[in-house]
């Protein structure tokens, strides 16, 4: 019988994210944020959802995530709020995109390590329901 992790092929997932952000910028950065989240005894499962927002939110980023500033966290926000996405969906990309952040700049993302100022104003609650609930 198959276990849930070997049905939806999390290793597999993650280990294809891995390869496409290592080509990107900021991509060394990305990975040790990855393995940051799987020495925090993230699930596989959860650390691929992590890295399948990554790909998309690293492309408008120009300059490396350890001097990123605000101005640029709001151009990445305001390209989450324009697209087509569902909630939830925004929800977790700007969850992400705040990890990530905390992680560049303080080596760490959990929750006693404090957010930097370039992305603590990103608002997580959800602003609508979901009518199909």
């Amino acid at each position: 019988m198959k276990t849930h992790e070997s049905i939806h092929d999390y290793d597999q997932r993650l280990a294809r994210y891995r390869r496409n952000i290592k080509q990107l910028r900021n991509g060394e950065t990305t990975l040790r944020f990855l393995d940051h989240l799987g020495a925090l005894n993230l699930s596989v499962a959860r650390v691929a959802k992590y890295a399948s927002h990554l790909p998309s939110r690293l492309r408008p980023i120009t300059v490396d995530l350890k001097d990123i500033t605000k101005q640029d966290i709001e151009t990445v926000v305001a390209n989450i709020h324009s697209g087509p996405y569902k909630e939830w969906t925004k929800h977790d990309k700007k969850l992400t995109l705040r990890k990530l952040v905390q992680y560049a700049k303080n080596g760490s993302c959990t929750r006693e390590t404090p957010l930097p100022s370039e992305v603590s104003w990103i608002s997580l609650s959800l602003t609508e329901k979901d009518p199909q609930k």
